[in-house]
């Protein structure tokens, strides 16, 4: 506390004094410009140390910054220069909200007793208290909506209030609602670029870039200097295709919030989101040098790259880290979800389908997981749990796919359960009677139960195989090995079940024809000359 508090001192003595208004370090914050926004709420504390106020916005300028412990000092500080002053009470509830579940209770109630302290006309701690509740981890939107409610008649013509509930809306997924509030927003401030940004964030989560990118367009001409908007834009560009022009938005949001750590691992995480996996990672090196090593963003970015670049020891070694400094609470479905792709990935199986299971059971709409963790089974062939992942896909009866069908037969198949795969073979040959893998995998697990041919159960997917395989003759070479297999399968079953050495002779030349390897050629002539002896006899 004593260093924490001479390095304020110092730090406030070095920069130069000007007459600098809480509005423009608000400004800052709002500008993520959080070091520049640092220095000016030092000015604001050092030259009046009573006023509460400046306390709460210099503690969230930190708590924005993703640097909680400082912003727990200001917050204190804030108490102890302003006891009557209940913003602080308000700024360590929101600490305690962005603590997830275990915090969530002290949380509301330090909130509840602020307010009652604060009493039934302070609009400005009824709006902060709702910021807590819409903003942070631990959110409560009824309960922000209803202090709202009672801010509103206080201070009508505040458009924070407006964003407010507008961002209500939006968590509720209710993006007409959401709209129409940013526009009450814009009404009373038509030069707030929050609310422009609101709405474009509006369009950007329904996917709408192009809407996104015209809205953050819009912000920009108002305010070239609001580095969210030039953020926004970059990412929306990313989503268009567009990533020289995101780049260059990116690189403008650096500049204008001077590159402050908070803004670069934002950037390291563009870089990761515009899949430049490697140049993520050196970005990320720099900021461990310079900035806090232990961020759970840098974690958890440098996690994900080094999986797509296949550094797999690294990117478990990153995730562990996490782990360790993450409770269990606050860790998401991506991390449990590169853990388990980063321990497949060396050859640790077993624990990865551990960490891939638990991703999903905390989204159970990610059925994407239940193939890695089926393909996962079958790399280390234990093809029985395999086929209970692929069939759990397949019963969600959502976004089922081809492959998914493909992936259960060829569990069964490698299981031994021929009777299951030809169940789901017959399905897969049914919803795609046009692709010739699939008749392919139907001929050769019914080989396995007519393991004789006498009942010829393989033959007319064979014969199907191949009238497929030879209408893609631009890629004919992709099915010679099949071709192979089904010519060898007719000629052996026309030979042995029909006696018809016309055809038997017919499709052993067949696949004669296709065949380079010159030991596999000579077989094949042999056996061909063989019949032909038999049939002069």
């Amino acid at each position: 506390m004593k260093y924490f508090l001479f390095l304020v001192a110092t730090l406030a003595g070095c920069a130069k004094l000007s007459a600098q208004t809480l509005k423009d370090a608000i400004r800052l914050t709002e500008n993520e410009q959080f070091d520049m926004a640092t220095v000016q709420f030092q000015n604001l504390v050092m030259g009046m140390p009573s006023n509460g106020t400046y306390f709460y916005f210099f503690g969230e300028n930190y708590l924005l910054a993703d640097n909680p412990d400082s912003a727990k000092v200001i917050f204190n500080l804030g108490l102890k220069a302003e006891p009557a002053n209940v913003l602080n009470e308000i700024g360590l509830a929101k600490i305690e909200l962005d603590n997830g579940n275990g915090g969530a209770e002290t949380g509301t109630k330090m909130i509840e007793a602020a307010l009652a302290k604060a009493g039934p006309k302070n609009a400005q701690a009824m709006i902060e208290a709702a910021d807590a509740f819409v903003h942070y981890k631990t959110k409560n939107l009824d309960k922000a909506t209803q202090i709202l409610d009672k801010a509103y008649p206080l201070d009508p013509k505040n458009p924070e209030i407006q964003i407010l509930y507008g961002d209500i809306s939006s968590e509720r997924n209710n993006g007409s609602a959401a709209a129409e509030y940013y526009n009450r927003a814009l009404e009373l401030d038509k030069t707030s670029v929050r609310a422009i940004v609101a709405k474009g964030k509006l369009y950007k989560r329904s996917t709408n870039f192009e809407g996104a990118a015209e809205d953050f367009m819009r912000a920009i001409q108002i305010d070239g200097n609001f580095a969210p908007a030039h953020r926004e834009l970059g990412e929306s560009y990313i989503k268009l295709g567009k990533l020289e022009k995101a780049k260059e938005e990116y690189r403008k949001y650096l500049e204008l919030s001077r590159n402050n750590c908070a803004a670069r691992i934002r950037y390291a995480s563009f870089l990761y989101l515009s899949k430049d996996y490697a140049g993520a990672i050196t970005e990320i090196s720099s900021l461990k040098q310079n900035c806090d090593s232990n961020n759970v963003t840098l974690l958890r970015v440098s996690s994900y790259c080094y999986y797509e670049t296949k550094e797999c020891v690294k990117g478990i070694e990153a995730v562990e880290k996490l782990f360790k400094i993450l409770p269990e609470s606050k860790r998401i479905i991506n991390d449990y979800e590169y853990y388990g792709k980063l321990m497949v990935c060396a050859n640790r199986d077993s624990l990865g389908v551990i960490a891939l299971r638990k991703a999903y059971e905390m989204d159970k709409t990610r059925l994407d997981l239940l193939v890695e963790i089926g393909n996962s089974f079958i790399k280390v062939k234990k093809y029985d749990d395999a086929a209970v992942a692929f069939r759990e896909k397949v019963n969600a009866g959502r976004d089922v796919k081809s492959l998914d069908y493909f992936k259960l037969g060829q569990s069964y198949f490698f299981g031994g359960k021929f009777q299951e795969a030809d169940t789901v073979f017959n399905k897969l040959t049914d919803i795609q009677p046009k692709w010739p893998s699939g008749f392919l995998w139907n001929a050769k697990n019914k080989t396995r139960i007519d393991s004789s041919s006498e009942a010829g159960l393989a033959k007319p997917m064979y014969e199907k195989y191949i009238e497929l395989a030879l209408a893609d003759s631009a890629n004919i070479k992709k099915y010679v090995e099949g071709l192979k297999e089904a010519y060898s399968y007719l000629a052996s079953y026309y030979y042995r079940e029909m006696h018809d050495k016309a055809n038997a002779l017919a499709n052993l030349r067949k696949k004669l024809e296709i065949t380079d390897d010159a030991t596999e050629k000579k077989d094949i002539s042999g056996i061909i000359e063989q019949i032909e002896k038999e049939g002069k006899r």
